[in-house]
């Protein structure tokens, strides 16, 4: 069998993640958040707000989220102390060659005092990437004076001392000496502390906000992002991982279940360049909505819309795959996808996608692993029947994956278009599957549930 893998985001999200689940922290955002909202959602939070600037789709009501945190306050109400922390994309039109980032987003509702808070981000810090790495919080610059600090000494003192604007970097000191600042923590802002239910000036509500990408980039030794989006084996066999995932999500178990069969995960294109459906040979006519995506607003870069289906993501991926000299190639994505409806919001979906080629693999073959995929996840009611429709897929080769009710279950897979291959310059016949996640976890806790009639 292929060592397993784990792309490196997911090495230090999980570390993080599993590090403040250590410490106590309710991990939230597993994949359900939408990542699309509207504009009564974009508000500070913690300092100066966001630095992403928004990514808006056509009509400008909604854009691409820019922070986690605003889905997230919601789920903060309750008795001191709280701590939460929520885990996704965010989107910057800023960057246009890598617009989509991993973010660690969460909160800490207590009366601690400033020296626990310290304590506590140490304790994070060693948990997530070892015991002697060490973590200082750094106050915006300035030095720590005492009315920078006022409100921080006993749980006597008003919460109200400390000014809005405050807030401190996380600076990570590795072994070797070397530093990296791991993100932000700062005091919430009084909207936010509201709508999580904790406005009481007695109560320290204090934000913080991690970039994953720069934060794996530093702790692994990552050149730049460009390394870090290499979706090659050659990369990612850097980063060999046989632990589970953090979280107990049906997105993690699918991550985890496909690991184990030998698929690697990889990251393609979050922005769908105009001309990407006809490339994958699907119809782009005009009455052909789920085909031509969420528009953008303002184009970023080569990109005009929204995925509405992973096709295209993991035909980019494979293509990368046979373009630097892999014989066999077994590889996924899990994101988001946008189907546009004519006079109301985009519907969010979550989806997987995942592929493999190589002298081992065929129709058979693949469906097979189709098979013990949809098994594994606790599918196992499932059948297949061909489909001549889907253009996608090599005539004769789709199949539609279907319940013992004979209802679909929101996936179909079979060998990629010739066209699709041939224009991705992919030169050998290759299979993929796409599946959206929501049916596949719903028969799943259907089928975990059930109780034989004669049992009940």
């Amino acid at each position: 069998m292929k060592q397993m893998t784990k792309h490196p985001l997911r090495i230090t999200a999980d570390a993080l993640r599993n590090a403040f689940a250590r410490c106590g922290f309710r991990l939230l955002d597993n994949g359900e958040y939408p990542e699309l909202e509207s504009g009564e959602l974009s508000f500070t939070v913690f300092g100066n707000g966001p630095a992403a600037k928004p990514v808006f789709v056509q009509g400008g009501n909604y854009a691409l989220r820019t922070q986690l945190l605003p889905y997230a306050l919601s789920e903060m109400k309750g008795e001191l102390p709280v701590k939460a922390a929520a885990c996704g994309k965010i989107f910057d039109a800023g960057d246009a060659q890598y617009p989509s980032r991993l973010l660690v987003e969460g909160a800490v509702i207590s009366d601690m005092s400033f020296y626990d808070l310290r304590m506590l981000w140490k304790k994070i810090v060693r948990t997530a990437f070892g015991a002697a790495y060490e973590a200082e919080l750094v106050h915006d610059g300035r030095p720590k004076t005492q009315s920078n600090l006022a409100g921080w000494g006993s749980s006597a003192m008003q919460r109200t001392t400390l000014k809005e604007t405050d807030t401190w970097t996380v600076r990570v000191t590795a072994p070797d000496g070397s530093a990296f600042d791991l993100g932000t923590t700062g005091t919430m802002t009084w909207l936010a502390a509201a709508l999580c239910g904790h406005e009481n000036e007695q109560e320290k509500c204090m934000a913080f906000s991690i970039d994953v990408d720069e934060a794996a980039c530093a702790w692994l030794g990552i050149g730049s992002r460009a390394e870090l989006y290499d979706n090659t084996q050659a990369n990612l066999d850097r980063y060999p991982d046989t632990q589970v995932s953090a979280s107990e999500s049906f997105e993690d178990r699918c991550r985890d279940v496909l690991r184990t069969m030998g698929y690697s995960e990889g990251f393609g294109p979050k922005i769908y360049p105009d001309g990407i459906y006809k490339k994958m040979n699907m119809i782009q006519d005009e009455w052909d909505l789920n085909n031509k995506g969420v528009l953008l607003k303002e184009p970023l870069g080569s990109g005009t819309g929204l995925p509405t289906v992973l096709t295209p993501a993991i035909e980019q991926i494979v293509s990368e795959k046979w373009a630097a000299g892999e014989p066999e190639a077994r590889c996924f994505e899990v994101s988001h996808i946008f189907i546009p409806q004519n006079d109301a919001a985009p519907i969010e979906k979550l989806a997987l996608s995942f592929a493999a080629y190589g002298p081992s693999v065929s129709q058979a073959s693949f469906t097979a692993e189709v098979d013990s995929f949809l098994t594994k996840i606790g599918n196992k009611n499932h059948f297949f029947i061909p489909n001549t429709q889907a253009i996608a897929y090599k005539f004769g080769e789709c199949r539609l994956i279907l319940d013992e009710r004979m209802s679909y279950l929101g996936g179909n897979f079979g060998g990629m278009s010739e066209k699709a291959e041939a224009n991705f310059g992919i030169g050998t016949h290759a299979y993929m599957a796409n599946l959206e996640l929501m049916p596949l976890e719903n028969k799943a806790a259907e089928e975990y549930g059930y109780i034989p009639p004669e049992l009940r």
